[in-house]
């Protein structure tokens, strides 16, 4: 089964394509190198986040709920992590050793939370509702309409969705759009015909050179090998990513706890985001400080674009500022309007997953996944609106608009957007003198086209872009650590470590 799921993890990436002319400048692929990498930490599914206590002492997060801690070389569980809600892109995330740890042997580590409310506010929304969703015309529609195109589909799994979408549902949405974009990231296909995985496996290699391409004449030939993909997948019901269906919505926390030896201990949570949610997608989550001992973190807009990027009322779409204690700087952007969410530092975000504090300038640096095509990098600035989804340089994964806006008055242009999208993951900079020709460039991840990419800025403007560890496999995070070394973590390897030769 383990095999079947990554399969199809490539083939949903692949669905969310985007065959569009590529944003300048062009990724360039290095004819020569003058790098290996060493394997110091294996046998790791998908670590989501690392963060060095000093040379030898590595703490790694498994999105699956396991938090390693990898001393001289040795990789051991820590006990005493609170629960984790596990639901789509949800799991255990990022992890980050507090600046005062020395003294204080804290850490800090988002996660999804099925903890109903955290900031005693009035929840006007729950996730769990007692009315007959199936008597509205418009869901009644939409199960029809699903039901015709997947016929094997679990009852269980479309209440799940009904439950899930039931917005999305009664304001007119294309109901197979929603439910293929609930499929791809909560449930996974039972497929055990060799010949059915088999035609999997050539359609997406099919699927990923047109993708590389970025050939427009060939949209047609995409559309038509997707399509394919689906009818197999039709053929099949679906089980629930996690093992089991979760009976409530949940939503990104950041916890604060005491790491001694292989446990933790005295972890509290100290922030969560409100209005849980059964929706599978966009939790975000990194964790930076700057160099006033701020700490900054990030949760995505939990697949409620319409409602929560724009609204400093409610959590979501965010890049938050508080106090090494838990406690919000009294100089944060909303501190003093009514109905804000006083932790918010920037709005406007769709889902960042990567986020650096940069030394030489003291600017907090966040790249974040756009829908097809539009992924971003920002420089994060107190109070700004960052625009999603008002404007964007993306589209709908169906083809359709999302607006027919690019910039606004009042709103942030990115410092540098991809077309098209790559999935960015974490991103650092390389500040040493260990690899000369890569000094104060930026790396990002790609989990989408599985290499590392180089980015060299001046003036705060990408002047040039470059492909390292081509085709090493999804690369979900990316560190620079104590000794200068810069460390990869990739899905299904591993954490690597760049040498030089």
């Amino acid at each position: 089964m383990k095999n079947i799921f990554l399969t199809f993890v490539v083939i949903t990436t692949s669905t969310l394509s985007c065959s569009a002319q590529e944003n300048p400048p062009k990724i360039n692929t290095p004819t020569k190198t003058n790098y290996s990498y060493e394997v110091i930490v294996d046998s790791l599914d998908i670590p989501w986040g690392m963060s060095f206590i000093d040379e030898n002492d590595l703490l790694v997060t498994e999105k699956n709920g396991i938090l390693y801690r990898v001393k001289d070389g040795v990789k051991k569980k820590v006990r005493g992590l609170p629960p984790v809600y596990l639901r789509g892109q949800g799991g255990l995330l990022d992890i980050a050793v507090s600046p005062n740890y020395k003294k204080t042997r804290e850490i800090y580590f988002t996660m999804s939370s099925e903890v109903d409310t955290f900031n005693d506010i009035f929840l006007s929304n729950n996730s769990i509702s007692d009315e007959d969703l199936t008597n509205n015309s418009l869901i009644k529609r939409g199960v029809e309409i699903i039901r015709e195109e997947y016929p094997y589909i679990f009852t269980e799994t479309l209440n799940d969705f009904i439950e899930t979408f039931k917005d999305e549902l009664k304001n007119g949405y294309d109901p197979i759009e929603k439910f293929q974009l609930f499929l791809d990231v909560n449930y996974k296909p039972d497929i055990k015909d060799e010949n059915d995985l088999k035609a999997i496996s050539e359609l997406n290699s099919q699927i990923k050179k047109i993708e590389l391409s970025n050939d427009k004449s060939l949209n047609k030939e995409e559309k038509k090998l997707k399509n394919k993909l689906r009818s197999i997948q039709k053929k099949y019901s679906f089980l629930p990513q996690s093992g089991r269906r979760k009976s409530k919505g949940g939503n990104t926390a950041l916890y604060i706890s005491t790491l001694e030896g292989l446990e933790l201990k005295n972890t509290r949570m100290i922030y969560k985001g409100d209005f849980n949610t059964k929706k599978g997608q966009h939790w975000g989550s990194r964790i930076v400080f700057d160099q006033n001992n701020h700490l900054y973190f990030t949760i995505g807009d939990r697949g409620n674009r319409d409602v929560n990027p724009q609204d400093v009322s409610r959590d979501g779409g965010k890049v938050y500022r508080l106090n090494l204690d838990g406690s919000i700087p009294k100089d944060n952007p909303f501190i003093t309007k009514e109905n804000a969410r006083k932790a918010i530092y920037s709005y406007g975000h769709r889902n960042p997953q990567g986020m650096v504090f940069d030394k030489r300038t003291k600017k907090i640096w966040a790249n974040e996944h756009g829908p097809r095509g539009g992924d971003e990098i920002n420089i994060i600035k107190r109070g700004k609106n960052y625009g999603w989804p008002i404007i964007t340089y993306g589209i709908n994964y169906s083809g359709t608009m999302i607006t027919d806006k690019t910039k606004m008055d009042g709103m942030e242009q990115p410092l540098y957007f991809w077309v098209p999208s790559i999935a960015p993951s974490g991103m650092a900079f390389s500040t040493s003198n260990i690899y000369p020709k890569w000094k104060n460039s930026l790396f990002v991840g790609s989990l989408k086209f599985e290499y590392l990419e180089r980015l060299e800025i001046k003036n705060e403007k990408v002047i040039k872009r470059e492909k390292v560890l081509e085709s090493i496999g999804r690369v979900r995070n990316v560190k620079e650590g104590p000794d200068g070394y810069l460390y990869v973590a990739v899905e299904g390897k591993g954490i690597l470590k760049i040498k030089p030769y």
